[in-house]
């Protein structure tokens, strides 16, 4: 038997062991005789999480004296969590009432059956309505059925420079409504700093290089990556040539960082714990978790980073409708469909997402109501992030997306390295996607 086949096994069998201790799955009778068990589970570790969810336990177990909740932990790294979860998912013995969801898994998970659809039970709940809309779009699967409540998203955008955008003449804050307009801008301040303009371009910084550049620069043309009637991924497109042409520009220009360390998998954090408080960075196309690390408490402790730093969304490619654009992600609860406690797990997460008990810290609120208070914008520029939320798009994470995402990034590289022109990578791309996903499930637009 191979190592994983092994390890698969010792997890399942720990799975079942578990719920014959704890009495979940199954059976809604536990402990207590004639009162039913709930069961949470996350992927830890998450203190911040885990607090929440014990506070959200202990209201809803006092309004509910038949019930008791049990919050387990999924010991993981962000790679082993989908498969615990699934595993757990699969059975009806093991399967818990509510999983902690990466939106990113919304679309495989429910389209393999693991997840029950809630369109039913959202649209009759009054709160849904205090959700932004395209966070929606997030947890929703094939069919337009919904398979979770976000309690977490974030986005992307450009973080420049106040000081040196000043010193090149730059009005402040700056506004760019073109992809032209942020060209021009990297190009006036080339001669001030060691990196005119950062954006992820390398395989090693996977995921990363696909989401916070490639769908960022794709989402702002009038091109998509997949198309959801014909169910095929778009291997050519007028946009998909423009963003590697956008990147292109970047670096044939001189704009963009050494390709000794900026295509490495160590590339952002040098970014964004060394240089941009260095004040070496004019403009780094990155997400709202940046300023994380110039807090107290975070890797590059900066204090007045906010004197030098601002942000501005980017902009679509030619300014045209919505005029901005991003890619989000986050974490959603959601109700495996062989739980035995459809309802109730409901009736637990609305209570957990509602205005008084969802928490936030330092990600964005995937709701309005929240967005609008006081305490939560007493981060800087938290109400910039969070306006990003009215125009942002999510990946089209179909079961073949990974395969998919992964030639994005070697596109990106090959651009970025001048290996390929964009139209040759173009080529490229399209040629490997037919390979990995079958040419049946392709299209030219």
């Amino acid at each position: 038997m191979s190592y994983w086949s092994k390890r698969i096994l010792t997890l399942l069998v720990l799975a079942v062991v578990a719920v014959a201790f704890t009495g979940c799955g199954g059976d809604d009778n536990d402990a207590k005789g004639d009162g039913k068990t709930l069961e949470l589970v996350y992927k830890a570790p998450d203190d911040s999480f885990a607090s929440w969810m014990k506070d959200v336990k202990k209201q809803f177990e006092s309004e509910h004296e038949d019930v008791t909740v049990d919050i387990t932990e999924i010991q993981s790294n962000e790679g082993d969590y989908p498969n615990k979860k699934i595993l757990m998912m699969k059975s009806e013995k093991t399967a818990p009432d509510i999983v902690m969801e990466d939106s990113y898994q919304i679309k495989p998970d429910s389209a393999a059956g693991y997840l029950e659809p809630i369109t039913d039970k959202v649209n009759a709940w009054s709160d849904w309505d205090q959700f932004f809309e395209p966070v929606k779009d997030g947890v929703t699967g094939k069919g337009g059925e919904i398979y979770g409540v976000p309690i977490s998203t974030d986005v992307r955008g450009l973080w420049y420079n106040k000081k040196v955008f000043e010193e090149a003449g730059i009005d402040v804050p700056w506004q760019p409504a073109t992809w032209e307009e942020v060209l021009d801008a990297a190009e006036k301040i080339k001669n001030q700093v060691e990196v005119p303009f950062w954006l992820n371009s390398g395989k090693a910084m996977g995921e990363g290089t696909t989401m916070q550049t490639f769908l960022v620069l794709l989402n702002g043309t009038d091109s998509k990556l997949y198309d959801e009637e014909k169910e095929k991924w778009i291997v050519k497109s007028d946009g998909f040539l423009k963003s590697l042409e956008f990147i292109d520009q970047i670096y044939s220009n001189d704009l963009g960082a050494s390709l000794s360390w900026g295509i490495t998998g160590q590339g952002g954090a040098k970014v964004s714990t060394e240089l941009m408080p260095a004040g070496e960075v004019g403009i780094a196309l990155d997400g709202n978790w940046v300023p994380g690390n110039w807090q107290e408490n975070g890797n590059a402790p900066w204090p007045e980073w906010s004197e030098s730093i601002d942000l501005a969304p980017m902009p679509t490619a030619d300014g045209q409708d919505p005029g901005h654009t991003t890619v989000s992600g986050g974490w959603t609860l959601s109700i495996p469909a062989k739980s035995d406690n459809k309802d109730l797990a409901m009736e637990f997460i609305k209570m957990a997402t509602s205005k008084e008990n969802l928490r936030y810290g330092s990600q964005l609120t995937p709701r309005k109501d929240i967005a609008e208070m006081d305490e939560y914008n007493q981060l800087t520029y938290q109400d910039k992030m969070t306006s990003f939320l009215e125009f942002t798009s999510y990946r089209p994470s179909y079961d073949n997306y990974p395969a998919v995402s992964s030639n994005i990034q070697s596109a990106v590289e090959a651009v970025t390295t001048d290996n390929l022109t964009p139209e040759e990578a173009m080529k490229q791309f399209a040629k490997d996607v037919k390979r990995d996903v079958g040419e049946e499930n392709t299209k030219t637009e």
